[in-house]
């Protein structure tokens, strides 16, 4: 493993990183303001913006995994840019994409990555189901043939960028086994719910949807699979997210409050010149590297198909969620009421950091993974 960006890592970074500039990064701080319709322009004009950087073009799937140390040096500058514009991309090219392009052949999805790579449409993915999850039967999203085709029912809870998508992978069940469904949001029996107002990521756009007797076509389907591959590609490719949102999330808190510390004075003394506030300064830049130095290893491990790479991905979601949520609050406390103020990045950042340990595999769930994991490794 090289602790330096290679050229092509370094193309892609700075390829992304050279998107952004004062213009830039105010429109994209006003989207927490913007109707679905403002979103879906804002967001579609960064896709093709991305697109020309071959961003879109990366992937973490099983075919591809050699793209990851590169796709993780644009993945930081994009988050460290916006979270919620990270968050939705993401959704479009490594959630939607990846899982389509894994398990789908050009016949039934050529046309659609072809319009992907180009930034030319939103995509997302509906995995969550209001109701509990009952594994032993599958998803309650259910596909019933009629001979050239499905009809679909069942309905899907937070779906990001459901109320923007131009096409949404809907995991449902065919006699049991798991189906994709690739559904157009104007399908007859397509029902988009409201806009879910969120605690942080203001500019993300998040609803809930309704599928009734959806039909979609055999060419539109992909599976049903034998086993949950697809899913458990989608929930690593999830958690690899995560993990960079949040090594980006604290990257912009550490940056913020240290300028902070530097610029405001307490006692007669700028605040950085206090013992506590370094103290707190550098454990938060300790927590950021460190998550930062695991997340890198996850990818590199994904890279070359280490059978250890899953775990190791769920120590890094884990590990940097959680030390996103600690950086935020230590943050929060550096800036005293003007932090905890709407309007300033550490605000901001104290709002977004808790949804990663939420979100994909919850850190409850994802320590249970890793504790299994353990078990296999170390066996006496």
């Amino acid at each position: 493993m090289n602790f330096d960006w290679t050229p092509e890592e370094l193309k892609v970074k700075n390829s992304v990183k050279g998107l952004f500039d004062d213009v830039s990064l105010a429109e994209l701080l006003a989207l927490g303001e913007s109707d679905a319709q403002e979103l879906k322009r804002v967001t579609g004009n960064w896709l093709k913006r991305l697109a020309e950087t071959g961003y879109l073009d990366l992937r973490i799937g099983p075919s591809n995994r050699s793209d990851m140390p590169r796709l993780i040096a644009g993945q930081e500058e994009l988050a460290i840019a916006s979270g919620s514009l990270f968050l939705s991309v993401e959704a479009t090219a490594r959630l939607f994409g990846g899982v389509i392009a894994a398990f789908g052949d050009d016949a039934h999805v050529g046309d659609v990555l072809g319009l992907l790579q180009k930034g030319e449409i939103i995509g997302a993915v509906a995995v969550s189901e209001p109701e509990e999850l009952n594994a032993a039967h599958g998803f309650l999203t259910v596909g019933r043939s009629d001979g050239t085709g499905y009809l679909v029912n069942g309905r899907k809870s937070f779906v990001t960028n459901g109320p923007i998508a131009d096409y949404i992978a809907v995991f449902g069940s065919v006699d049991g086994q798991t189906a994709i469904f690739l559904v157009e949001p104007d399908f007859p029996g397509v029902v988009i719910g409201p806009r879910i107002r969120t605690l942080g990521f203001d500019g993300l756009a998040v609803a809930s949807m309704e599928l009734n007797d959806v039909r979609i076509p055999q060419n539109r389907v992909l599976g049903p699979f034998d086993d949950n591959a697809p899913l458990e590609l989608l929930r690593t490719m999830e958690d690899m997210v995560l993990a960079i949102g949040s090594v980006g999330l604290m990257e912009t808190t550490v940056r913020a409050a240290l300028a902070y510390a530097r610029s405001h004075q307490r006692g007669g003394k700028a605040i950085f010149g206090h013992q506590e506030i370094r103290f707190k300064l550098a454990e938060m830049l300790t927590m950021s590297q460190s998550s930062r130095l695991l997340a890198h290893r996850a990818g590199w491990l994904l890279s070359v198909s280490d059978p250890d790479a899953l775990a190791v991905v769920r120590c890094a979601k884990v590990f940097a969620a959680e030390s996103s949520e600690k950086v935020a609050s230590m943050a929060m406390q550096i800036m005293a009421g003007q932090g905890y103020c709407r309007g300033n990045v550490i605000e901001r950042g104290y709002r977004e950091a808790k949804y990663a340990a939420i979100a994909g595999t919850t850190s409850e769930v994802a320590r249970m993974a890793i504790a299994d994991d353990l078990l296999e490794w170390y066996k006496v």
